[in-house]
């Protein structure tokens, strides 16, 4: 009978805790609002492609939680804690998960006001009550793990990384999507990766040493150049087209000044890769095709030409110049 009565007491006990959980505080002065529903709108992710593994491209807040209270808890029997919902791990070590995008995770974290967690976590109640503060919210960072992101919309909105819907939640006695204090709505999230450019460097072409039957019959010498581009759109398409200062009237030809100072005596025509005479305003150019961080190169021709049909340029040092504008898509 004793062992009897030992085990009956036990389970009177166990009925006891069983009966007392945590529960909306809706009656009492200190009471708060029901449990709440957070949110995070809908975000366009921008990243340069040369952005180093582990570089935190985004992070976004929800907005701030109202009070939600919780009572007649069990002391060191209650249990709390964060999960998210839909997520697969990433890394257990760093507390991040998976995307739509191979190369960035999602790192959920909550902030009480004074303090930030992470996801996911499990703790003891130690009170019978117990809040979720006024001013509290999530953090949603994005963080890039790998040197190269396989995109392909590079065009607005962008790549999607997650869709929107209930990611993230704080629970109370139970670890249930039901079960929640407060949860986090987001909406979509996509990517636009910008291409990071170099190029090797300006140009000067020299002529060298030339003559008046030089410049009558024009005096070519090459004007090479190249552009690397990373990107994470796999290949990237770069433009090169010709601006100056000191077009000719009909923008064919870069107006050169000679020792003394004419620009009415030389010219220089700038012809493309393909033997296409390039204009000084812009109008026209050439484009080259490339892969990520493969240079695209360009190999122009500039010749020096005669202007004035009776003056002849002064000896000495002449010079010129123009820009060669690159836009890559």
């Amino acid at each position: 009978m004793k062992k009897t009565n030992i085990v009956l007491l036990a389970l009177a006990l166990m009925s006891q805790y069983s009966m007392a959980v945590c529960e909306v505080d809706r009656v009492t002065p200190e009471k708060g609002t029901e449990p709440t529903t957070l949110e995070v709108p809908a975000q366009v992710i921008r990243v340069d492609a040369d952005a180093p593994v582990g570089t935190m491209i985004a992070t976004y807040e929800s907005n701030p939680s109202t009070l939600v209270s919780f009572i007649n808890c069990v002391p060191d029997v209650s249990r709390y804690g964060k999960s998210v919902n839909g997520l697969a791990d990433a890394s257990q070590a760093d507390r991040t998960f998976l995307t739509n995008i191979d190369g960035v995770v999602i790192k959920p974290r909550w902030s009480n006001t004074a303090a930030i967690g992470q996801f996911p976590s499990t703790a003891i109640v130690k009170e019978q009550r117990f809040n979720y503060p006024a001013g509290s919210k999530f953090i949603t960072e994005y963080y890039k793990t790998k040197p190269r992101l396989s995109l392909k919309n590079p065009e607005s909105p962008g790549d999607i990384v997650l869709p929107g819907g209930f990611i993230a939640y704080n629970w109370i006695e139970i670890n249930d999507p039901s079960n929640y204090g407060q949860k986090l709505n987001i909406g979509q999230v996509t990517i636009i990766s910008t291409p990071v450019c170099r190029i090797d460097g300006e140009k000067t072409v020299d002529f060298n040493t030339v003559s008046s039957s030089d410049i009558e019959r024009g005096v070519t010498r090459p004007l090479d150049f190249s552009l690397t581009c990373a990107t994470d759109y796999g290949d990237y398409t770069a433009s090169a087209s010709l601006t100056t200062q000191t077009p000719s009237a009909d923008s064919k030809f870069i107006q050169v000044t000679d020792n003394a100072g004419n620009a009415d005596r030389l010219k220089i025509r700038i012809d493309s890769s393909t033997g296409t005479h390039l204009l000084l305003d812009g109008s026209n150019g050439e484009s080259k095709s490339s892969t990520d961080d493969i240079a695209a190169q360009f190999n122009w021709r500039a010749t020096l030409l005669r202007d004035s049909a009776t003056d002849l340029p002064a000896s000495g040092q002449f010079n010129a110049t123009a820009e060669i504008v690159l836009l890559v898509n």
